[in-house]
């Protein structure tokens, strides 16, 4: 399968915001791709985790219920990354994309 330099781009651009600028330097493969998908299903997972969460507070009957609308709100935005999650998925997978990234994996 070959990329295109769009893909690439794209691709880098994603990498950066989960591994930070260093992330720039590795060359995307194939392999890369593949691990790329099944990280941010992991961090889909986990977003979905914690957008269930409520708020930090005295957590009573009264405040869950205070809370449905924040929690439902989250959960359909959808669009966004918790930084607990973000340094999650760095600590598990920055190693193995990169080194997929040398064609070593």
């Amino acid at each position: 399968m070959e990329l295109t330099d769009s893909q690439k781009a794209d691709t880098c651009k994603i990498l950066v915001y989960f591994f930070g600028i260093q992330a720039e330097s590795w060359t995307i493969n194939p392999r890369v791709i593949e691990l790329l998908g099944e990280m941010l299903s992991k961090e889909r997972a986990c977003t979905h985790v914690m957008d269930a969460l409520p708020r930090p507070g005295m957590v009573d009957r009264n405040y869950v219920l205070r809370q449905l609308r924040s929690i439902a709100r989250r959960l359909a935005s959808g669009d966004h990354s918790y930084q607990l999650c973000k340094l999650a998925l760095r600590l598990g997978w920055e190693r193995t994309i990169r080194i997929a990234s040398q064609g070593a994996y």
